[in-house]
């Protein structure tokens, strides 16, 4: 099999991965606070990014850590906390395939966000497909339920947290580390949701042991496999096919909440959700061709 295949399929791998971690949050959040469930999620994911420590040097990249670099892995933890937070509040309130398509609107803000902060070029072609995305979000925001309303809201900060955090780490990517990153990330984060459980009132305590499974089944599923098969798949393909072919995601997730939940979106909301994944395409599409014209001028 050609190697384009095989990242075709790591992708898409990663694409239905997603999908089933979503419904892994829904099930998991139904009868526990959003804070402590997340809580537990990012302990278990502590417990993951434990292994590579086992060798010599991943030890002394965690140990020896800049204090800039420490101080941009405290920002950058916040953003994933506060984003993964919003995020699963959202998919708390709502079907998960709604949130899934509301989720895609990251990409836009990071487009945006990355014309602003890194000054990249924004292309007309992007324009038009951001303005469709967020025609979508509006859609969702103003044409449905309160509850569905309020959801977006909450995806719309999720977008913005996760957005920036992915410009920083674009921008530090070289000197912050991924295996510190998600070290650090996790270690962080289990500080700031004892925060935000004890901000709210809540006692921490240790829930019903299926509650835990789907909480450590969740943090295997979205950090782990997701995002080791996306990593795979981009030792084989160019960053935008595999952008282009995760955005099936909320299909992976609309499909299994069928299947295993028993609900699916309305008209209204696949309308929102249709409309944002095809900005985003476009967007990527864009992106794709830019990339093609620029290694033809290089080549020549």
């Amino acid at each position: 099999m050609k190697p384009e295949r095989i990242g075709d399929s790591y992708a898409l791998i990663c694409a239905l991965v997603c999908g089933l971690g979503n419904i892994v949050l829904k099930v998991g959040l139904k009868d526990i606070p959003t804070e402590l469930f997340t809580f537990y999620f990012f302990v278990f994911a502590l417990i993951i990014s434990l292994f590579p420590l086992y060798k010599p040097e991943v030890r002394k990249s965690i140990i020896h850590v800049p204090r800039k670099i420490l101080g941009l892995l405290g920002v950058l933890s916040i953003l994933f906390a506060f984003g993964i937070y919003t995020f699963q509040s959202s998919i708390r309130l709502i079907e998960p395939a709604t949130v899934s398509f509301l989720s895609r609107f990251e990409v836009i803000i990071t487009i945006v966000l990355a014309y602003m902060i890194l000054k990249e070029r924004l292309r007309a072609v992007e324009i038009i497909g951001g303005i469709i995305a967020v025609t979508g979000v509006l859609v969702l925001k103003f044409e449905t339920t309160m509850t569905i309303s309020h959801a977006a809201t909450l995806m719309i900060l999720s977008s913005f947290c996760f957005g920036t955090a992915e410009v920083i780490v674009k921008k530090y990517v070289h000197q912050i580390g991924t295996i510190r990153f998600v070290f650090y990330r996790n270690l962080f984060s289990i500080a700031i949701f004892y925060g935000l459980i004890k901000y709210h009132g809540q006692e921490l305590y240790v829930p019903d042991t299926s509650i835990l499974l789907w909480a450590a089944l969740a943090a295997f599923l979205l950090p782990v496999i997701g995002r080791a098969t996306y990593m795979e798949a981009l030792k084989r393909i160019n960053i935008s096919r595999a952008a282009l072919i995760t955005q099936s995601t909320p299909l992976f997730t609309a499909l299994l909440a069928l299947l295993i939940l028993g609900s699916i979106p309305t008209p209204t909301e696949w309308l929102g959700g249709v409309l944002i994944i095809a900005g985003v395409v476009i967007v990527k599409i864009s992106e794709k061709q830019a990339v093609a014209r620029r290694n033809a001028v290089d080549a020549t």
